[in-house]
């Protein structure tokens, strides 16, 4: 089913089925009739799923909705575990989304990368609008925390891209680093990726497309290695 396809298809096609067995465990314990959002963040959210990543979700709503709706809530959770999905998973109000933002860069940047999968769509824009402003992190800031973030990640790869095992994802020159120039130009720029940067004359056209050429060979490889070993494996062995 996989050979020869597109990587952007098979990763579109995951995620659409995961978004599938998501809402239907939402609707089966009667959350659609709540006021909660049901709200996909992180690599879910960006909609980059990969065969044993980890599923993002954040159930967004003040705390008596929370209240009113914790057995369902826990219902819905413990369904999601029994049919095999591996989670991770938050229930937060929008002060609960600002202070664990401040906390920690990594829940901020998941927040940025956020699709509603289900509940009211003017509460998830407020969300949004929120997150995208400058009163958790400012551009500069924002832009320190994830330098500083990415020069620690590439020294425990001995800040080289040219390691005999490659870590697909977190090693230098992998996915990860694409991911942070998406953020990066998220967050300083107002745009929606990458792609956004070219018009501002930021990236040019044959950089861009270099980026995306690489993004998927990178991509497909892992893809085909978590297939392959049945775990979220991101490291390219010998064997």
């Amino acid at each position: 089913l996989t050979a020869g396809k597109p990587v952007e298809a098979l990763i579109t096609n995951y995620r659409q089925a995961i978004d599938a067995i998501v809402l239907a465990a939402w609707r089966l314990q009667g959350l659609s009739d709540s006021t909660l959002c049901l709200i996909a963040t992180g690599g879910y959210g960006r909609g980059e799923l990969y065969p044993h990543s980890d599923i993002d979700i954040l159930i967004f709503g003040d705390e008596q909705a929370q209240s009113a709706c914790s057995t369902a809530i826990a219902r819905f959770f413990s369904l999601l575990w029994d049919s095999g999905l591996k989670m991770s998973q938050a229930v937060r109000s929008l002060e609960q989304c600002l202070s664990a933002s401040r906390e920690d860069v990594s829940t901020y940047t998941a927040l940025l990368e956020t699709r509603l999968l289900a509940g009211n769509e003017p509460s998830y824009r407020h969300l949004a609008s929120v997150m995208n402003s400058p009163d958790v992190y400012d551009a500069r800031g924002y832009f320190d925390a994830k330098r500083n973030e990415q020069q620690q990640r590439h020294a425990r790869f001995n800040n080289t891209a040219d390691n005999l095992e490659p870590n697909l994802k977190e090693g230098p020159g992998g996915l990860r680093d694409f991911h942070t120039l998406n953020w990066l130009a998220r967050k300083l720029y107002g745009v929606e990726s990458l792609a956004g940067l070219a018009p501002l004359g930021l990236l040019g056209d044959a950089e861009w497309e270099a980026l995306q050429r690489n993004w998927r060979i990178v991509a497909r490889l892992r893809f085909g290695l978590h297939l392959l070993v049945k775990r979220p494996e991101e490291r390219l062995l010998f064997d």
